[in-house]
């Protein structure tokens, strides 16, 4: 796992080493400048101090020794030379080394030279009819150079190690609020869903707070909704399973064969009521808040024709009309099965409650920015004061005669809900029944070729 406080120390430590190595740099060439002007100071100072002193305080030399003739001291060289020359005279007539090792200048001035493989820096000077000239070894330079430099940089680096403990025990405090925080949460209890405490929080945590209370909200919400449906479905089981028994308890004490057959029927019409309820159970757990819900292009008039083909051997059994008006390229985003569960439920909620000979109609339109769903009936409908109701859970028109389980139109609205779908429930004008239309957000259309 990787650790947020040795990333940032290590991510510090490495902006403050490279910080140190560009300051190092910089105060390198900066003292190696100083170096230079200190000694081509000194270099200038000697030649300019030679033409003083008189002849006779001169020593005169022979010419240039022989390769035979080197010096036996240790190389490379590290103190000023000195040669003097005069025109009237072959060869320097005195330099500070055993042998001469400076190249006569064409001008004065100065100049860098290679010397058995190595750099100097030289100065000359006429003055009084003689041409003074004094050198150095430019390693000399730079051996002093690194000298100041490393006086000036080993503290520096010295207190890498310190800087490194202080970042470390700054972000230790620094991540102490979040600490505190996974450590509040990790107290709690499964069931102890509130916002977290916004004291002392600081500002770079409060968006992991929201998050956080955003999730638990959500986590409430969804344990409280599936609270409600295992009260709601173990109550509403109850029924179906005491009928069964009482059911069973009835073929048990039949003693005609008429009897028999009849405590039969009911016992599989029981069974046949218990087996929609459980469906339609599984189907509403389905449709929870925070299953993902899957994005596809749905044509909601192929949809339609193939609800409809599904009933229709429902609707002719009853003499119903069923018919369907879809308009071509309806589509919308959304769940295939879902929207087909919808539009089941629907349809059967129809056929249900419209009576033999009625006509139930299924109608798909699209309107500009939206996709309109609507199924209708000819049946009694539902009273004004009954719509706002219709839509919960188990609930059932008082007085309805037709069987049910009070959970296709909750299906129908969650279903709706989940797509960013509007249901309305309302009486038909044209058939007089019920009118439910879900109007659908329209997909965006796709951006033409360029």
């Amino acid at each position: 796992m990787t650790s947020i406080r040795r990333r940032l120390l290590w991510r510090l430590l490495s902006g403050i080493g490279a910080l140190l190595l560009a300051a190092g740099a910089a105060v390198y060439v900066e003292i190696r400048d100083e170096v230079d002007e200190l000694f081509d100071a000194q270099l200038q100072e000697a030649a300019h101090a030679f033409p003083q002193l008189e002849p006779s305080a001169l020593t005169p030399v022979p010419g240039r020794a022989s390769d035979a003739e080197e010096d036996t001291e240790d190389q490379p060289l590290r103190g000023l030379v000195v040669e003097v020359r005069r025109a009237d005279a072959v060869g320097p007539v005195y330099h500070s080394r055993r042998r001469a090792l400076l190249p006569e200048q064409p001008t004065p001035g100065w100049s860098t030279v290679a010397i058995a493989g190595q750099p100097w820096r030289v100065f000359s000077v006429e003055q009084a009819g003689r041409r003074v000239e004094v050198g150095q070894p430019l390693v000399v330079r730079d051996e002093a150079a690194a000298e100041i430099a490393a006086q000036v940089l080993l503290p520096l680096a010295a207190a890498l190690p310190v800087a490194g403990a202080l970042i470390w025990f700054g972000i230790g405090r620094g991540l102490r609020p979040l600490e505190c925080t996974a450590e509040e949460i990790r107290r709690r209890s499964h069931a102890d869903l509130r916002p977290l405490p916004r004291n002392a929080l600081p500002a770079e945590l409060a968006p992991l707070a929201d998050a956080l209370d955003e999730l638990m909200a959500r986590l409430a919400a969804a344990l409280a909704a599936q609270k409600n449906f295992v009260a709601d479905a173990a109550h509403e089981l109850q029924t179906p399973l005491t009928a069964l028994r009482l059911q069973a308890q009835l073929l048990a004490r039949a003693g005609t064969e008429a009897e028999r057959a009849a405590a039969l029927g009911e016992l599989r019409a029981g069974i046949e009521r218990g087996i929609h309820l459980v469906r339609q159970l599984l189907t509403l757990a389905r449709q929870a808040p925070e299953r993902p819900l899957a994005q596809e292009r749905v044509d909601l008039a192929a949809l339609a024709q193939e609800a409809a083909t599904a009933q229709a051997s429902a609707a002719a059994a009853r003499h119903i009309e069923l018919g369907v008006s879809a308009q071509a390229m309806a589509a919308v985003i959304g769940e295939r099965e879902s929207l087909r569960i919808l539009l089941a439920n629907l349809l059967d909620n129809a056929l249900k409650y419209t009576p033999a000979g009625g006509r139930v109609t299924v109608s798909v339109a699209a309107h500009p920015g939206e996709c309109t769903l609507v199924v209708e009936d000819s049946g009694a409908g539902i009273p004004e004061t009954e719509l706002a109701r219709v839509c919960d859970r188990f609930y059932r028109i008082p007085g309805s005669a037709a069987p049910g389980s009070g959970l296709g139109l909750a299906i129908v609205s969650e279903i709706a809900r989940r797509h960013g779908a509007e249901l309305r429930l309302a009486r038909s004008d044209g058939l007089g029944g019920l009118r439910a239309a879900v109007r659908f957000p329209r997909p965006a259309a796709p951006a033409a070729a360029r």
